[in-house]
């Protein structure tokens, strides 16, 4: 594949995808938000637990991510 059509397919993909996230509402950019903001607590508490912490908040956030 052509470096400048790859490009191209690049550019109009990021457009697409800027396009859609304007038509998201508020309230679904929210939960989206507040999803990420689950997903990067459980993975920090979770790392705590690998770097030595021994809370229960760490042991469990651990056992999620490494179990399911």
């Amino acid at each position: 594949m052509d470096v400048e059509e790859l490009a191209r397919k690049m550019r109009e993909h990021a457009i697409r995808v800027e396009r859609e996230e304007e038509q998201v509402d508020l309230s679904e950019r929210k939960r989206r938000q507040e999803q990420l903001e689950a997903i990067q607590t459980l993975y920090f508490n979770a790392g705590r637990w690998a770097g030595g912490a021994r809370d229960k908040t760490a042991k469990a956030a651990f056992q999620k991510v490494t179990v399911g």
